[in-house]
């Protein structure tokens, strides 16, 4: 038995298991700027939604992060990826099998009668070597998988993260909306009182209190539309959190976007720190490595296989006897398997798999390149959206002072109606137009949050 054990083809064998066909990976080449041209600033904090200051916000996000239902099937996707992980690994490991048997035969009388018994027992092992390197780039494609998986799992909280604020932002706005349309209301149902005080006296004419009147009923009109968008927000924000929506909107309790701070710390960083803080990125460049890997594996696959089998085995006619010595038998072997002709099948394996590497590299560039746009586009907006909250203040302070002095001169009898209404709507439309620009003010911020990494890879 020991003398099958010769020490050259061991060694030969254990050097052979080295080889890796995969190409040495190198990541895409892709000029980055030094900077962004909105400006730099400091890296995004992991829990960034507290820096607008609402300890409810802050718990929605958490709720959102423990009972998002697309968060759980994601999650539920990384576990499976990691047990796919454990599977592929299998082969870089013998396969150990035992068996134990019993015959009873029964011979007829005319071959001498009589019942003859056996027993066996035995174990098998088997490995293959992995002389090229296809069992090992089978689990490093399926490891690099599950990476990109658990990167999706990343993108997945992020965009949760981010679409609760988002939402949550909405529903604040929407109520304070509703609000200042039914003030906006009760002012226009003043100035109709005045209207139809002025009729009677014979002050006004009859067309200048159907011109009021229509700004009431328009005034009404807008309310019935807005408290449906808030109560759909509220459904949807009910939904991020995995909850039912019946009941859920007395669960918020702030109605206005007024005690919510902006973010005043600027934030940006690197381009190049996005490559990492971005998980949609990270997830992009685990399939490319995982496609490389394919690779190694489709090109070991061209050639042969050696595989080592060894058993050992007991047999004998009484049980009583089958674990005696002198029953025992066992051998060794190995056998080598040379594809020779699959009608070109290996050879396209080859040829997909480096195809598809190419795909995934100009995947990965669009996405890095997508990023580095959603970046800029998102300090342009708050850029841009702040300078805009800026005027649309001044805006709101000029229409509500001509709205007190049209509405002033008209009582007194020195402005006509249509005065009062132009400025009525120019003030009604200043006062939605401010609250919208500081909701879109803040929901920039989340976006930019976002389109940075939200903190993942700090």
């Amino acid at each position: 038995m020991k003398a099958m054990f010769k020490p050259l083809p061991l060694v030969c064998a254990l050097i052979l298991a080295g080889c890796n066909l995969a190409p040495v990976y190198e990541t895409p080449e892709l000029p980055l700027p030094e900077q962004y041209e909105q400006g730099a600033g400091a890296v995004v904090d992991p829990a960034w939604w507290q820096a607008f200051g609402s300890d409810e916000l802050t718990a929605m996000i958490e709720r959102a992060a423990n009972g998002n239902l697309d968060l759980s099937t994601a999650m539920s996707r990384v576990r499976q990826a990691d047990i796919q992980a454990r599977v592929a690994g299998a082969p870089l490991l013998p396969t150990v099998s035992g068996n134990l048997g019993g015959n009873r035969n029964f011979a007829s009388d005319n071959a001498g009668g009589g019942v003859r018994e056996s027993f066996s027992s035995g174990l098998s092992i088997s490995y293959e070597l992995d002389v090229w390197g296809k069992n090992r780039n089978n689990l490093e494609g399926t490891l690099q998988g599950a990476r990109a998986t658990a990167f999706e799992r990343d993108t997945v909280a992020l965009t949760v993260a981010a679409s609760t604020a988002t939402s949550y932002l909405k529903v604040l706005e929407l109520r304070e909306r509703e609000r200042i349309a039914l003030e906006n209301l009760a002012n226009a149902e003043e100035v109709l009182k005045v209207a139809e005080a002025q009729t009677r006296l014979g002050a006004s004419s009859e067309l200048d209190l159907v011109q009021q009147q229509t700004m009431v009923e328009q005034r009404r009109a807008s309310i019935p539309g807005i408290r449906q968008q808030r109560q759909t927000a509220e459904n949807a924000l009910a939904i991020l959190l995995g909850e039912v929506p019946q009941g859920f909107a007395a669960q918020i309790k702030a109605d206005s976007l007024g005690k919510l701070m902006l973010p005043q710390e600027k934030v940006a960083g690197l381009p190049s720190e996005l490559l990492l803080r971005r998980p949609d990125i990270q997830a992009q460049e685990a399939r490319l490595r995982a496609a490389n890997a394919d690779i190694g594996a489709a090109r070991a696959a061209l050639f042969p296989s050696i595989s080592l089998t060894g058993s050992s085995g007991y047999s004998a006619d009484v049980f009583s006897n089958l674990f005696n010595s002198a029953n025992l038998a066992s051998s060794l072997g190995a056998s080598l398997v040379q594809p020779i002709f699959r009608g070109g099948a290996l050879r396209g394996a080859v040829e997909l798999s480096e195809e598809r590497y190419v795909e995934l590299t100009d995947s990965y560039r669009k996405t890095v390149i997508s990023a580095l746009q959603e970046v800029e586009d998102a300090l342009i907006a708050v850029r841009e959206g702040q300078r805009q909250y800026e005027s649309q203040q001044q805006v709101l302070a000029y229409a509500e002072k001509a709205f007190r002095l049209a509405e002033l001169q008209y009582r007194t009898g020195s402005a006509d109606i249509l005065t009062v209404l132009s400025a009525q709507q120019s003030f009604f439309s200043a006062r939605d137009s401010l609250l919208q620009n500081q909701s879109s003010q803040l929901q920039n911020q989340v976006q930019l949050y976002k389109v940075l990494g939200g903190g993942y890879g700090g």
